[in-house]
C-alpha cells in the first residue's frame, strides 16, 4: 500500500473504529444496565410478593393456633356432655386437649346443678402458681383442684355476662401476680337462653405466652415461611416491644393480629375493657438471603462490566494514539526519504555533469583544477549527507555508539571551516575564529559535534551561494517550535527517562509568579521558545541537516556518563 494511502485510510478509519467502539461499549453499557435492573425490579417484586405472602401466612397459621382450643374444644358439643357427666371423663378430654394446645394452663368447669363446686383441671407440668399445693404426688397428666382462691371471684364475673345472653366471655385477670386472658363458653338450659346451664374454659398465663410460646410456634412455621425465600420472622407486642425475633425486622412487612385465644366471630363474644389488644407479625428479607445476594451480585456485576467498558476504552486512547503515531511515523518517513533523495540528487548531478564534460571537452589545467575543486566540494557534501543518514541509523543506543573524548573546540571549527573551505574561498569570504587559547577541552564525540556545528555553517553556506540571500537577515534554528513542556519531555526522551511533570494551568502559574514579581519571567518561561526560520526555508528553501531529536540524542549522549556518576 503506498504511504499515501496509508495517510488516507489512517486519517478517517481511525476515527470510525474509534467511534464504533464508543457506540458498542455504551450500547453494552445500557443494555447491561437495562437487564441489571429489570432483574432488580424482578427480584424486589418477588422479594415483595413472599414476604407479603410470609407475613399472611404467619399472621393466619398464629390465628388459627390461638383459636384451636376454643373452636375444637370449647365448641364442641361433645365436649360440654362430657363436662356434665363425670370429672374423669372431663379429665380424659382435658387431657387431649392439653397434648394438642400448649397454651391453656387449666380448665374449668361450674354447673348450677352440681351448687357451688368450681373445678380446674390444672396441668401436671405447668402447675400453676396461684393453685393451692398439692401433698399427693402428681402421676396422671391432669390435676384437679375445687374452689381454688379466686375461683369464687373469676365465677361472678362471669355469670354477669349470662343476663346479657353471651355465649363467650373474654376477661383479663391478675392471678399470683402473673398477666392471664380467661376464655369462658356459657351454655344455656332453654331456647330463650335463660337459665345458665354450664361455664366451662380455660386460662392462659400470658407471660408464659411471651415467653415460651411464641418461640415454639414459630420455630415450627420458619421452615415452612422460608421454603423459598430467607426471610427473618418477628413479633411485637401491642406497646411495640420485641416478643421474639429479630430488632431489625422491623423494616419488612407488617401484619396485626388480636392476642385473643378464640374466634370472635364465632358467636357473641362479651369482652372486658381493653381488649382485644393487636400485637404485629413482621417477616422481612434476612441479610443473608441468596436472593437479596443475587439482587447485589447484579450491581456488582454491572460496576465490573462498567470498570471493563472504562478500560477498554482507556485502551482505544492509546490505540489511537499509537495509530495516529504510526501514520505520523510513516509520514515523517516519506518526506523524509523524499528530502534526502532531492539532497543527494543534488550533488550526484553535479559530479556526473562535471565528470561528463572533463570526459567530453578537451580542457585545460586550469579548469580542470577548477572542476577538481568543485568535484572535492561536492563529494564532502554527499559525505556529509551520508554521516547524517547514518547517524539518524544508530540513534537506537547511543551509548555504544558514540566515543566520547576530549577535543580542543579549535580543532572541531577548523574542521568544519576546511569541509566548507570551497565554497567560502569562491565568495572571496573572510572567515574570522576568536576562540581564548584557555578555553577548556570539550568532552564529546568528534563526529556527532561535527554534524552538529554542520548546521550553522551549512546555513552560511546557502547564503553565500543562493541569489535570494542578499542583503537579508536570517535566523538559524530547527524547525520545530517547542513549548517548555515539550522540551522538557524531548529531553526526557533522549535521556530515556521518565518524564514526572504535574499539569498545572498556565495562568495560576503566571498570577503567583506576578504576586512575587517575575510575571515577565513566568510568562517567557511558559511560552514558546521559538525562533522563526521560517524565512530560511520561505527564500533559501533551507532545513537543517541535524534535526532537533537528534541534537537531543547527542547531548544526552554527553550528558549520560556524568550523571550516571553523580
Amino acid at each position: 500500500m503506498k504511504v499515501e494511502s496509508l495517510l488516507a485510510w489512517g486519517g478517517w478509519l481511525t476515527p470510525a473504529l474509534a467511534v464504533a467502539v464508543c457506540l458498542g461499549i455504551t450500547a453494552l453499557l445500557a443494555f447491561g444496565y437495562r437487564a441489571t435492573r429489570e432483574w432488580e425490579r424482578s427480584s424486589a417484586q418477588l422479594i415483595e410478593h413472599d414476604t407479603e405472602e410470609s407475613a399472611d401466612l404467619l399472621a393466619t397459621a398464629l390465628a388459627r393456633d390461638m383459636q384451636g382450643a376454643q373452636s375444637r374444644v370449647l365448641a364442641n358439643r361433645d365436649w360440654g356432655e362430657l363436662a356434665t357427666d363425670s370429672l374423669s371423663d372431663t379429665s380424659e378430654q382435658v387431657a387431649a386437649a392439653f397434648a394438642r394446645y400448649p397454651y391453656p394452663e387449666s380448665f374449668f368447669e361450674w354447673q348450677p346443678a352440681r351448687g357451688q363446686n368450681f373445678f380446674f383441671f390444672n396441668r401436671t407440668n405447668r402447675y400453676p402458681s396461684w393453685m393451692p399445693p398439692s401433698d399427693e404426688p402428681h402421676l396422671l397428666p391432669v390435676v384437679v383442684a375445687i374452689n381454688p382462691p379466686g375461683a369464687d371471684e373469676l365465677r361472678r364475673q362471669i355469670v354477669a355476662f349470662a343476663a346479657s345472653h353471651f355465649r363467650y366471655v373474654v376477661l383479663d385477670a391478675t392471678l399470683a401476680g402473673e398477666p392471664y386472658q380467661i376464655i369462658a363458653r356459657l351454655t344455656y338450659a332453654d331456647a330463650l337462653q335463660e337459665r345458665l346451664q354450664s361455664i366451662i374454659g380455660f386460662t392462659v398465663n400470658l407471660a408464659w405466652v411471651r415467653r415460651v410460646y411464641f418461640a415454639e410456634i414459630l420455630s415450627q412455621l420458619d421452615p415452612i415461611v422460608n421454603r423459598r425465600s430467607r426471610l427473618d420472622l418477628a413479633i411485637f407486642d401491642d406497646d411495640g416491644s420485641l416478643v421474639w425475633g429479630r430488632q431489625h425486622a422491623r423494616g419488612g412487612l407488617t401484619r396485626k393480629f388480636p392476642l385473643l385465644f378464640l374466634d370472635p366471630s364465632s358467636s357473641v363474644v362479651a369482652m372486658s375493657p381493653g381488649n382485644p389488644r393487636f400485637w404485629t407479625a413482621h417477616a422481612s428479607l434476612a441479610a443473608d438471603s441468596t436472593l437479596l445476594g443475587a439482587t447485589r451480585g447484579a450491581d456488582e456485576t454491572l460496576l465490573v462490566a462498567g470498570a471493563a467498558a472504562l478500560t477498554l476504552a482507556i485502551g482505544l486512547i492509546f490505540a489511537m494514539k499509537a495509530v495516529r503515531a504510526g501514520v505520523a511515523l510513516a509520514a515523517m518517513q516519506s518526506d523524509f526519504v523524499s528530502s534526502v533523495t532531492h539532497e543527494l540528487k543534488m550533488p550526484l548531478a553535479n559530479i556526473r555533469a562535471m565528470a561528463e564534460t572533463l570526459a567530453r571537452r578537451p580542457i585545460g589545467a586550469e579548469k580542470i583544477r577548477t572542476y577538481a575543486e568543485y568535484l572535492l566540494q561536492e563529494g564532502r557534501r554527499l559525505t556529509r549527507l551520508v554521516d547524517n543518514l547514518l547517524a539518524y541509523a544508530r540513534v537506537t543506543d547511543v551509548t555504544n555508539i558514540y566515543s566520547f573524548e576530549p577535543i580542543a573546540a579549535a580543532e572541531l571549527v577548523d574542521d568544519v571551516l576546511e569541509s566548507f573551505r570551497q565554497p567560502i574561498t569562491d565568495r572571496d569570504v573572510t572567515v574570522q575564529v576568536a576562540i581564548p587559547v584557555d578555553f577548556p577541552l570539550v568532552l564529546a564525540d568528534r563526529a556527532a559535534m561535527l554534524l552538529a556545528l554542520d548546521n550553522l555553517v551549512d546555513l552560511m553556506i546557502t547564503c553565500l551561494e543562493h541569489p535570494a540571500a542578499a542583503n537579508q537577515v536570517f535566523l538559524a534554528g530547527d524547525s520545530e517550535a517547542l513549548s517548555t513542556t515539550d522540551l522538557l519531555r524531548r529531553t526526557a526522551a533522549a535521556l530515556g527517562v521518565r518524564a514526572r511533570l504535574i499539569p498545572v494551568p498556565v495562568p495560576l502559574l503566571v498570577a503567583g509568579a506576578t504576586l512575587l514579581g517575575q510575571g515577565d519571567v513566568m510568562r517567557r518561561l511558559c511560552g514558546s521558545l521559538q525562533v522563526d526560520t521560517s524565512k530560511a526555508r520561505r527564500l533559501l528553501g533551507w532545513s537543517p541537516p541535524c534535526s532537533l531529536d537528534e541534537g537531543l540524542r547527542r547531548a544526552a549522549a554527553a550528558l549520560r556518563p556524568s550523571l550516571v556518576g553523580s
